[in-house]
């Protein structure tokens, strides 16, 4: 019987190891993983913070695209060029090379609201409007023995016709 318990105990202590180093592995493998999976949050935050960025710089760069390609922008950088707007356009038929309609030259003073140069305007001289004289927004207090109410120069307020100074 003697051996018999030995046996056992033998047996009883290999087992006790093989439990701990599984347990062991088990909890190093834990911990590489969560190192890992904490690694590759913190990179993807990262990147996501990065696409956001990139993102915002695309949608400036697109506004400032469809600013720049708008109508009056062209134009207005047509006439830094030097170039002046044509009334009178001709157009050529690319099938058979035709011109269609009267080319005719242009001096640049035919649309001078479009070539970013208005013409000079003369201002003719206007009389000065006369200042409009409103009451106070109170009324004025009736006095208690019947007599007309007080109508001061404080209740009156000076004020400039629209369009005029004041």
């Amino acid at each position: 019987m003697n051996q018999n318990s030995r046996s056992a105990g033998v047996s009883t202590v290999g087992f006790v190891l093989i439990v701990l180093a599984i347990v062991g592995l088990g909890l190093g493998g834990v911990m590489v993983v969560t190192t890992s999976i904490g690694a590759q949050s913190r990179e993807l935050t990262s990147l996501q913070r990065q696409a956001d960025e990139l993102g915002y710089e695309s949608a400036a760069l697109t506004s400032q695209l469809d600013a720049m390609s708008s109508t009056a922008s062209l134009a207005l950088r047509a006439t830094d060029l030097g170039m002046v707007p044509n009334p009178y356009p001709a157009y050529v038929s690319l099938a058979d090379g035709e011109i269609l309609g009267d080319p005719t030259p242009v001096t640049g003073d035919e649309l001078p609201q479009l070539s970013g140069k208005l013409p000079p305007v003369e201002e003719s001289p206007e009389p000065e409007p006369e200042p409009l004289t409103t009451p106070s927004p109170t009324p004025p207090v009736d006095d208690e023995a019947g007599d007309e109410p007080d109508t001061s120069d404080s209740d009156v307020v000076a004020a400039a016709a629209p369009g005029g100074q004041g």
